[in-house]
């Protein structure tokens, strides 16, 4: 994950543990997660209505 989102391994465990990242490092790691067919869900979009994640029908 950290060499696919350009960012180092420390900051993947740090934010794992849920400390803080910096928004540019979350927002590479999001467009990571993505790039490998990760589809973020906003609030009304998952099943329970909540946010979520799925992936992507096509992969």
């Amino acid at each position: 994950m950290a060499e696919m989102a350009s960012v180092g391994a420390n900051t993947i465990n740090r934010f794992e543990d849920g400390q803080d990242a910096r928004l540019s490092s979350v927002d590479k790691m999001k467009r990571a997660l993505e790039s490998a067919g990760v589809i973020f869900l906003g609030d009304g979009q998952s099943i329970d209505g909540g946010p979520g994640v799925r992936l992507a029908k096509n992969l």
